[in-house]
């Protein structure tokens, strides 16, 4: 499955049709969508792939050489790595392909390999062409390190190219049959992660889907679940505690500080670590005269199934052991699911006016975009222009309608933020009543956007 990932194949497939050698980055979050579009762009090409391992620099070189090489009796502690690339290209194709994964477990022990591999690609005896491709799945080494610690060396990369998540647009092109509803609930789970959407039957319903594919042990879901902390993560009970405290709504670090009992300098480290990791976010408000009534950083899961794991299997694992799935589903996910939901039903609207602002669709184009949190409410949706002209969005999920008492509360928190609104974009997935589409009527700055134009 490849869907939506023309961006990386286009990137990497340009640079295979050059006839210049290069290096290039590949990088993103820990699971299969890195391994999915490399076996997509592998497919009928030379090439060598070798998986790097955290070991000794001389067992690395070893392992290296043995899955490289044919001659693997020759193999001696003198042997560099610009002998075993050597041995790689010494057939002549149209263009060799090397992928090194988890290239980062070599750089870190032999900091000559990075050296070794340009060597190669400026030889100017060296009459093969070649690709070198270098894959992480550590965002914090690639993003935060990598250019200090090969140094100059970063010169010599051609270019890096991120694996991101999906937009949710991806995921009802592939769930087609799927009402938007569905859709929606299925991104508040799985997101838009491919690898993950393999596992999720579209024939199914969403509740039937999660009590086949996550509630089930055994199931590849329920297994990432179980091992959604990196592998380099020490003291997983540290994280599991302030992820379960984020996923149960505590997301100020004076709340997380109460609840786990944690100092916060300690809590500081580690949420640090899991933002570099991507499984946790800082939300700062979008930045409005209205300081003083905005709250500062809040921190949320960044990862819809995790977030989903720890709040509702994670919280409730010992009655899910001794519970049928549907029966779990009915006590502990139905109760609250809607409102789970909501957060995720706001980035789709977000998503949605991003898509308009890129196609020209909204009274001015929009360079800044964000949340304003308040401490007594919040803004779902904030956009400006570059003359700081402002748009505002509303977003309903849980309710069955949204009233003009909700739009006066939307402008209460504009005030608040001190936003002179300009256009107001309210969304629901039921209905609007009769008082606020009445409003809407007379004022063309306000539209309302229900299910069915989603």
């Amino acid at each position: 499955m490849t869907l939506g990932r023309n961006t990386e194949l286009k990137f990497l497939n340009n640079f295979y049709s050059k006839a210049e050698n290069d290096i290039v980055v590949l990088y993103g979050k820990k699971g299969e969508d890195l391994q999915i579009v490399l076996r997509q762009f592998l497919k009928n090409k030379d090439y060598f792939y070798y998986s790097a391992r955290q070991c000794s620099d001389l067992e690395q070189l070893y392992l290296f050489y043995n899955e490289m090489c044919d001659n693997k009796d020759l193999f001696h502690k003198d042997i560099t790595y610009t002998d075993i690339f050597r041995s790689m290209l010494a057939k002549k194709v149209q263009k060799r392909v090397i992928v090194i994964n988890e290239f980062q477990n070599i750089v870190k022990g032999t900091p000559d390999f990075l050296e070794e591999m340009v060597h190669i690609c400026h030889d100017k005896w060296n009459a093969q062409s070649v690709l070198f491709v270098l894959v992480s799945s550590s965002v914090s080494y690639i993003e935060k390190q990598m250019v200090e610690k090969i140094g100059d060396l970063a010169y010599e990369i051609s270019s890096i190219q991120k694996v991101k998540e999906l937009p949710f647009l991806e995921l009802v092109r592939q769930f087609n049959k799927y009402k938007l509803g569905d859709c929606v609930e299925t991104y508040a789970i799985i997101g838009g992660h491919p690898s993950f959407w393999k596992y999720w039957d579209g024939t199914l319903s969403v509740k039937e889907n999660i009590c086949k594919y996550v509630l089930t042990k055994g199931s590849y879901l329920y297994e990432c679940g179980v091992h959604a902390l990196p592998d380099e993560f020490r003291e997983p009970a540290v994280y599991n505690t302030i992820l379960l405290t984020l996923a149960e709504g505590k997301q100020k670090l004076n709340d997380i500080f109460k609840h786990t009992g944690f100092n916060r300098a300690k809590i500081s480290v580690y949420l640090k670590n899991l933002i570099e990791m991507e499984l946790v976010e800082k939300i700062d408000s979008y930045e409005t005269a209205g300081k003083e009534n905005a709250q500062k950083g809040i921190y949320r899961i960044n990862d819809q199934f995790v977030h989903f794991w720890y709040r509702y299997v994670y919280a409730n694992l010992s009655k899910l052991e001794i519970m049928d799935a549907n029966a779990f589903y009915d006590s502990y996910i139905e109760p609250t699911f809607r409102e789970y939901v909501s957060e995720y039903f706001t980035r789709v609207c977000t998503e949605y006016l991003m898509l308009m602002n890129q196609m020209k669709q909204l009274p001015f184009k929009c360079i800044n975009w964000g949340m304003w949190v308040g401490k007594v409410g919040t803004i779902d949706i904030v956009a400006q222009d570059e003359a700081g002209k402002t748009l505002v969005g509303l977003c309903n999920w849980e309710h069955d309608e949204m009233s003009y008492d909700d739009f006066e509360w939307l402008n209460f928190c504009a005030k608040q933020a001190k936003l002179e609104v300009k256009n107001y974009y309210l969304f629901s997935f039921g209905k609007f009543d009769q008082k606020l589409k009445l409003k809407a009527s007379t004022m063309k700055n306000i539209v309302l956007i229900d299910s069915t134009q989603l």
